[in-house]
């Protein structure tokens, strides 16, 4: 009796069946991608909202020598004046106009709170990609760092890095990503771990591909969509975080920042209610612009997980 004798199954060799294999959701990194990604982030009413306050407060933040109607270190008026047309958030204790002193404090802040995010994604993706993909001890080693940080408390990172370093407007910036930075080095490597068994990985290494080349070229791209998620939310953290160090005195004096302007704020609370409600207004417009935006790629790259939601709470 002749029996059919089952041949080895096909694989993909080729560059192209390569191409082929790799999932639809990846993202794409030319500018007319990230073109259409806007486009689709503008037609979600929590993303179009957080890129218009985003925007508005980056077009502050870089045209405040043009908008601000004095030198926001020195004295043009009386101290603790109440808002009025000269005025219109009114002086802080030592006669400074507090207008220009919040449009002023909108650079340092959102340098902070992006470049902080920025840096925690590259420290992050970098453990979290090595952890993702090698195995084993690498694997082991990283995986137990980021949790030993993660289980530290946020400030208390932050505070030691500031005590041993101090606080320069740099050092504050790695500060605060040496606290963050394992949400992402985490959340890369979940990604890592469920891309790296898929047909698409398989197929780059018949192919004879380099690590390098399957990592950066294959496995990162699809890993990213939900990172780009977290890095808005960090950047709102960050801001936080960075307000708050402000509020206790331990950000760089020599700068300009809404938690600086909080600190000076704090003994007259009581006597100047705008010196600290102004600061505040900004820095929770910021990290609403920040949470709308996240809400909003967070419906453009993963919308199958919203329109769940959505059916769950109706």
């Amino acid at each position: 009796m002749n029996q059919d004798i089952p041949g080895p199954s096909p694989t993909l060799t080729s560059r192209s069946e390569v191409a082929s294999a790799r999932p639809r959701e990846a993202l794409p990194t030319s500018a007319l991608a990230v073109s259409a990604l806007l486009s689709r982030l503008c037609r979600t009413h929590y993303g179009a909202a957080g890129l218009i306050i985003l925007a508005l407060l980056v077009l502050i933040g870089v045209t405040a020598p043009l908008l601000a109607p004095f030198d926001p270190t020195r004295q043009v008026g009386e101290s603790l004046m109440p808002p009025s047309w000269t005025h219109v958030m009114g002086t802080d204790n030592i006669g400074r106009d507090l207008f220009s002193l919040v449009l002023y404090g909108t650079r340092a802040s959102l340098a902070i709170g992006f470049c902080a995010a920025l840096a925690a994604l590259v420290i992050g993706g970098t453990i979290g990609t090595l952890a993702g993909y090698r195995r084993g001890l690498t694997e082991a080693v990283l995986m137990r760092l980021a949790e030993l940080f993660q289980t530290l408390p946020v400030i208390i990172v932050v505070l030691f890095a500031i005590a041993l370093f101090g606080s320069s407007f740099w050092l504050l910036i790695a500060a605060v990503a040496l606290a963050i930075w394992p949400l992402e080095a985490r959340l890369i490597y979940g990604q890592f771990i469920n891309l790296r068994e898929r047909e698409f990985v398989a197929a780059a290494i018949v192919a004879d591909l380099s690590t390098a080349h399957i990592v950066l070229r294959e496995i990162l791209p699809n890993a990213l969509p939900p990172v780009i998620v977290q890095v808005a939310l960090d950047a709102s953290l960050a801001i936080l975080i960075e307000s708050g160090l402000g509020f206790l005195g331990l950000s760089d004096a020599n700068m300009i920042s809404w938690g600086q302007l909080l600190f000076a704020a704090q003994d007259f609370l009581n006597a100047a209610w705008w010196m600290s409600v102004f600061p505040g207004l900004a820095i929770c417009i910021a990290i609403i612009g920040l949470n709308l935006l996240a809400d909003g790629l967070n419906e453009v790259v993963n919308p199958r997980a919203v329109r769940a939601a959505i059916g769950l709470a109706a």
